[in-house]
């Protein structure tokens, strides 16, 4: 007990020593590694990245079933070097594969194979219920609340980027 309130202490401490801004960002920040690290084992389970799972998940979830390799990127707002790699990935796997666009041949579009198709329809489910389970900690109010935090944060630092670049 006593060793747990001389811990205490000390974060307090060491929280007040910086600005709340900087300490609230650090705990975003530590949040975000952990989460990631225990979603990239999960995934790992299936022996996918993270990214490769939003592209099957991308394209899974399309009307179509296909996407365009641009709209992959601003689904994932990745650049399209990032992406060709990750296709390139995925497409050696068997798990999507290239198809160029018959009105268009310059656009080539990703769909998912059979065997794509089957991974992303076994790990959806199960990856949206691990990630449920881990967000399970708030409350629906607190959950609403973190979506319109981020959501602001995100929005003033793409004010500034905009900003920064008309300058």
């Amino acid at each position: 007990m006593k060793m747990q309130k001389a811990l205490d202490a000390r974060k307090d401490q060491s929280i007040s020593s910086e600005p709340l801004e900087n300490s609230a960002w650090r705990s975003l920040s530590d949040t975000y590694k952990v989460v990631y690290a225990y979603i990239m084992s999960d995934l790992r389970k299936y022996g996918l990245t993270p990214p490769q799972y939003s592209v099957l998940r991308s394209i899974g979830k399309s009307r179509s079933k296909q996407l365009s390799m641009s709209e992959i990127g601003n689904e994932m707002i990745v650049t399209y070097a990032n992406i060709t790699t990750i296709v390139d990935n995925l497409e050696r796997r068997n798990y999507v594969v290239r198809v160029k666009d018959s009105s268009d041949r310059r656009l080539v579009r990703v769909k998912l194979t059979p065997s794509g198709a089957k991974l992303f329809a076994g790990i959806y489910s199960a990856h949206r219920n691990e990630v449920a389970r881990l967000m399970i900690v708030l409350s629906k109010g607190e959950l609403r609340n973190l979506m319109d935090y981020t959501s602001r944060i995100s929005a003033s630092v793409s004010k500034n980027s905009l900003a920064k670049k008309l300058n």
